[in-house]
């Protein structure tokens, strides 16, 4: 038996040999990724596992190194970008799932780069090596056949006695999380019909005009506005000379709060709805938003966008957008977006009126990649030097917005409010939002009013938030409340926070900054 394994390890050298380069090298991007000792451990008995295969099926050897090197592809690039600490990449595959098509696009032009380009050339080697393999190695193994399909049912029966790597362990759990990404599409689908049926039957009670403090309602809902980079918060740098001159009115009010979650398809419903970040689902799905409020009292609604516009039962926000009156588009797409003056343009456009008017105006901000969402004639940086140069220019484009648009209606009884939908990562190295786990610097945005109305509910608010910082996820009962269209002001000051999904709820105060 022993000179039997010898005799057939001596005249098999080379195909033992070069299966087993193959095998070390197909497992070795998900080693050097894995973020732990158990998933470690996992992938190395995955490796004994692969070296034992083409001892008794080249077929079967085929599948697992094709589809562990087109995971490497998925995972390592995921590793790169967004980090892998908790070994499952199901968060980001939903992102990419659901996120509209020009989302994606623009998303391949700035996340992908020459380290994806390396590991897409180090896999696709990898299996040129495969096909070298099954051309041109062959073997005439007997014992080691018997002994290789031995160890390979052994250990495959063992692990799968403790675990079920299919679900558990990535990379085989992969298509199963596709899988629960489809699942979860079909239930979001199904949410986007209920509120459709919701605000196709609902009724609101006119809370009366006797409360009424304002003939123009302004909300600028900013994108990945992270507060950190504003001179009105602080910065070192003049980011918003517009804000800060307001400051000195007495009539800008300065809040300190936080984003809801750090996804903008989850958190401008929830900042404009009912839905909160523990009780997302149904919550939206069973409450109107903002605009069919003020609707009701006798506001002219409008929601004007200049990020891409998608099929109002397609999108979360686009679901809230088409409760407006009028709702208008700028762009179609990320890549192709104009700069944020097209707002001014529509604004412009608009035929000035008498009645009481609400709009939601939501910007391209400081959205990736931020050079393209400045003109260079209006940039606090002329020639930005790196990253962090570029996104303080988003941040100084958007005050000069915000101060054109309190030009417009600053002779009007204004109530002007700035948001961001979440925060940003931002730094020399890296940039970004929708990490899991999430960073602080993704929920730290502004939160800003103006009144030129003497408000006494203003000034409460005001008091109210030296208690702790406000969530935004009652943004929407608040401005009901200063507006003075609804009673109930219903403040947040949960600490709870939703990363990427709904599933994913984290303690803001316990997360690191970027």
């Amino acid at each position: 038996m022993k000179k039997n394994i010898q005799i057939e390890f001596h005249t098999n050298k080379s195909y033992f040999y070069f299966g087993t380069l193959i095998s070390i090298l197909t497992m070795l991007p998900q080693l050097i990724f894995s973020p732990n000792s158990t998933h470690s451990l996992f992938l190395s008995i995955t490796l004994v596992l692969l070296i034992t295969i083409p001892k008794f099926s080249k077929i079967l050897f085929s599948v697992f190194v094709i589809f562990i090197n087109l995971s490497n592809i998925l995972i390592g690039h995921i590793a790169l970008h967004w980090g892998y600490t908790l070994a499952d990449i199901r968060p980001r595959i939903e992102v990419a799932f659901l996120s509209p098509v020009y989302e994606s696009k623009e998303y391949l032009t700035h996340y992908v780069d020459y380290r994806d380009y390396a590991l897409i050339t180090f896999s696709f080697f990898v299996l040129f090596l495969l096909f070298k393999f099954l051309r041109h190695f062959t073997h005439s193994y007997k014992v080691f056949r018997i002994i290789g399909a031995g160890v390979f049912v052994l250990i495959l029966l063992s692990v799968t006695f403790y675990i079920n790597p299919i679900r558990e362990f990535e990379p085989f759990s992969v298509p199963c999380k596709i899988c629960t990404v489809i699942e979860d599409k079909n239930k979001i689908d199904q949410v986007m019909k209920a509120r459709a049926e919701y605000i196709r039957h609902i009724k609101i009670v006119e809370a009366g005009a006797k409360n009424q403090l304002y003939d123009k309602i302004i909300i600028v809902m900013g994108e990945s506005v992270n507060k950190s980079h504003m001179s009105l918060y602080g910065y070192k740098i003049p980011t918003t000379p517009f804000l800060d001159s307001l400051r000195k009115t007495d009539k800008l009010y300065v809040f300190n709060a936080i984003a809801p979650t750090n996804q903008t398809r989850y958190s401008v419903p929830i900042d404009l709805t009912e839905a909160n970040v523990h009780y997302y689902e149904n919550r939206y799905a069973h409450s109107c938003s903002l605009l069919t409020n003020f609707k009701a009292n006798r506001y002219e609604t409008y929601w004007i966008s200049n990020q891409g516009s998608v099929g109002k039962n397609d999108s979360s926000i686009a679901s809230v957008a088409y409760e407006a009156n009028t709702t208008l588009y700028a762009n179609v797409n990320y890549l192709d977006a104009k700069t944020d003056e097209v707002i001014l343009e529509y604004l412009n456009k608009l035929q000035s009126t008498s009645k009481k008017e609400m709009y939601v105006l939501h910007l391209m901000g400081s959205h990736s990649d931020y050079i393209n969402r400045y003109p260079k004639e209006r940039a606090l940086f002329k020639s930005a030097k790196n990253v962090v140069e570029e996104y303080d220019n988003t941040i100084h484009y958007s005050d000069y917005i915000l101060g054109q648009i309190y030009e417009k209606f600053k002779n009007e009884k204004l109530l002007l409010i700035y948001l961001s939908d979440h925060g940003e990562n931002i730094n020399l190295e890296n940039n970004g939002h929708g990490f899991l786990p999430p960073y602080k610097d993704e929920y730290t945005v502004p939160f800003v009013i103006y009144s030129n109305v003497k408000n006494p509910r203003l000034s409460e608010l005001y008091k109210d938030n030296k208690k702790g910082y406000f969530n935004l996820e009652n943004f929407d009962y608040m401005v009901q409340y200063i507006s003075g269209i609804s009673n109930h002001k219903n403040l947040s000051y949960s600490h709870d926070v939703m990363a990427v999904e709904p599933s994913n709820i984290y303690n803001f105060d316990t997360l690191q900054s970027f």
